[in-house]
């Protein structure tokens, strides 16, 4: 054996919670394997945290307080790490009915806080669809299903407390239906053929209602399309309301696997994605109007990025994080829009992350915050790492590891019961001995 690496590093960890740390052997010839149970765990303090011989650790210290963790086979030792107490925690809850990812998570808004995972991937793209109710932290299916398994598709909260579920991949090809779900009478009524074309990794913002005569106006955008190296060259605009197909607007920019952020002003920022025609990733980003007919072009991306994650910052402007570049690599930088800035200079450059990833969930907290957490990189397909970015001073912090590595999941902020103002982490993808592994469990992140 050439050398035992551990993870995650580093560790933070809530104070007064357990945390399974993992141990790695690289062996010459360049395989691996998992020497958890077999290495010899050590913490440097015990007064701060403890290490069982499983590689669990407690944390027994105060929040702030650090040590460093180190595990040996015989003459190999492993680098410590260290080992940060945090007062934030990320604790098991009960888990999912079914395991999924890829799948769509809504919280919705008719008073009980409930939160809706639908759709997804399990060997299938899957129909399901189950209920979070945070009054008893437990999961109940809804009545009945979807009327066709979807994953990589949108869920959309409507000004009426309906869901809209848009697109999406089947294993037979992508999807041009749409879902409508009624927590009220807890329904679903299916429309097919409701879009121009049949859309994956797009994006479906609600405009605002208030600008568009009282009316839910949703803009579909981008998205990959069934021919090779094809991306959807058109919008889409969809009024749920009256159930026939959608209006095809224009959209100079194809694309798939971007982000779409609706503005203060109402407009609908859409950056960065790839664009499988030209086999390239972008950095150009566009404008659709707050009634979603015309679009235009913006100030471009500093770096072009694909899978990243874009948040509507307090005071306006927007966060956007991570990705993959054009090279394949993922990124930690991490840059800001300013929408009110001068023509050419709208993006600026904010602080890196601690480390880079994609395919990540980005999450603004009560307090201002931005919360990334999981997601995937070269060294680590499932991170269990989080981070906090404080946009007074532009820089990341680290925060409490989530208990379970995982990549396309969902996160959602909680507003209703004991967990409120946390938020709810539902399955995706992990890692069991280097296997991918469908999730069901769950998190809540405080």
């Amino acid at each position: 054996m050439s050398s035992i690496a551990i993870s995650p590093d580093p560790v933070y960890i809530g104070i007064g919670t357990t945390l399974q740390l993992a141990a790695t052997g690289t062996y010459s010839n360049g395989t691996t394997a998992d020497l958890t149970s077999q290495v010899t765990w050590t913490s440097a303090n015990s007064a701060v945290a403890t290490v069982a011989a499983s590689g669990v650790v407690n944390a027994v210290g105060a929040s702030g307080a650090t040590t460093t963790i180190s595990a040996s086979l015989g003459s190999v030792i492993a680098p410590a790490v260290t080992l940060t107490i945090t007062s934030a925690v990320s604790v098991s809850s009960y888990g999912l009915n079914f395991a999924r990812y890829d799948h769509t998570a809504t919280l919705l808004n008719d008073g009980t806080g409930r939160v809706l995972v639908a759709g997804g991937y399990n060997n299938v793209a899957l129909a399901s669809a189950e209920l979070y109710d945070p009054a008893t932290a437990k999961w109940i299916t809804t009545n009945g299903n979807m009327g066709v398994g979807r994953r990589d598709h949108t869920a959309t909260l409507l000004s009426t407390g309906q869901v809209l579920l848009i697109g999406g991949g089947t294993a037979s090809g992508d999807l041009d239906s749409a879902e409508l779900y009624t927590p009220s009478t807890d329904t679903w009524v299916s429309y097919p053929h409701i879009l121009t074309t049949t859309r994956s990794y797009h994006t479906a913002t609600l405009l605002n209602p208030l600008v568009n005569g009282g009316k839910d106006l949703v803009l579909v955008v981008g998205g990959s399309v069934p021919a090779p190296g094809s991306t959807a060259i058109t919008a889409d605009l969809y009024e749920p309301s009256i159930a026939a197909s959608a209006v095809a607007v224009p959209d100079s920019s194809p694309r798939y696997s971007h982000t779409a952020t609706l503005l203060a002003n109402n407009s609908v920022l859409v950056a960065g994605g790839f664009d499988s025609a030209a086999a390239s990733v972008l950095a150009t980003a566009e404008l659709f109007d707050p009634m979603g007919t015309t679009e235009q072009q913006t100030d471009n991306l500093k770096t072009g990025r694909y899978l990243h994650s874009a948040t509507l910052l307090q005071d306006g402007r927007v966060l956007v994080v991570g990705g993959l570049d054009a090279l394949g690599n993922a990124l930690a930088s991490a840059e800001l829009y300013d929408p009110t800035a001068a023509s050419g200079s709208k993006w600026t450059s904010t602080g890196n992350l601690t480390i880079p990833r994609f395919g990540h969930i980005a999450t603004l907290m009560p307090n201002g915050q931005v919360l990334v957490m999981g997601g995937r990189n070269a060294s680590n397909p499932t991170l269990s790492s989080a981070e906090i970015y404080d946009s007074a001073t532009g820089k990341w912090s680290g925060t409490a590891n989530l208990q379970t590595g995982r990549a396309v999941y969902s996160a959602t902020l909680l507003n209703k019961g004991t967990n409120a103002g946390s938020v709810l982490v539902v399955g995706g993808e992990g890692t069991v001995n280097g296997n991918y592994v469908v999730l069901s469990s769950v998190e809540i992140h405080n």
